[in-house]
């Protein structure tokens, strides 16, 4: 192509000549973002492009949202090899009846495991009474709160469980939980536990969570895989 007048300069693009609205104006990622796709990065001050699936871990996939209304359990399904670990985590979740307890089952090839193969250990402190432990060698449910968990206005549940290497096939499957939940009697309780399923090495594919009586009237459940 002929110019008229000069030819331009040859010059280097600086940050000055970029219009953020090159960026803004584009499509936003709405989910988390797939092992190829790419990031632009200063390495040393030379661009390089990087793939997400060298970025370090701890991102968090969201693979399933449940809402429960009026139900007798809550189950989360879906944990397979593609993570190592998974992490479910419970909002405002409430107890149809006044001071209950929340327990927790894994779930095997679809059916939810009842055996007394759920030895665990909680650590709880209340904002009133203080520290207290509780735990099983023995029992067919992980206890993940103490007691007591309230359901007046405002009172809930809310925690998170992480379950490591749930597909792995050659070793017990660890579990570990952590909740602050409402009392009926109007303190408050933070709690740490854990506890392993010990019933063979048989991959685990989900959980289900109910209270010790009643139903649970209403929470969320989300189930996150982990790179």
């Amino acid at each position: 192509m002929a110019y008229i007048g000069n030819k331009p300069a040859n010059k280097a693009v600086v940050a000055s000549d970029l219009d953020p609205a090159v960026i803004t104006g584009q499509t936003a990622l709405a989910t988390s973002p797939a092992d190829t796709d790419e990031f632009l990065i200063s390495d040393a001050g030379v661009l390089k492009r990087l793939d997400a699936s060298l970025i370090g871990g701890g991102m968090h996939t969201l693979i399933s949202t449940a809402t429960i209304s009026s139900a007798a359990t809550a189950s989360v399904t879906g944990m397979d090899s593609t993570y190592s670990r998974y992490l479910v985590t419970i909002n405002n979740l409430v107890p149809a009846g006044d001071g209950k307890t929340l327990y927790m089952q894994v779930i095997i090839g679809g059916s939810v495991q009842t055996g007394t193969n759920y030895p665990y250990a909680n650590n709880t402190r209340n904002s009133s009474s203080g520290a207290v432990g509780n735990e099983s060698g023995d029992s067919t449910f992980f206890k993940i709160s103490k007691t007591d968990i309230g359901n007046a206005t405002g009172e809930n549940f809310s925690g998170e469980i992480t379950l490591y290497n749930p597909s792995e096939t050659s070793q017990f499957k660890n579990i570990g939980w952590r909740s602050v939940y409402n009392l009926d009697n109007g303190t408050v309780d933070s709690n740490i536990g854990g506890g392993y399923y010990k019933s063979g090495q048989a991959a685990i594919t989900g959980i289900s969570l109910k209270m010790n009586s009643g139903n649970i009237t209403s929470g969320v459940i989300k189930l996150y895989g982990i790179t």
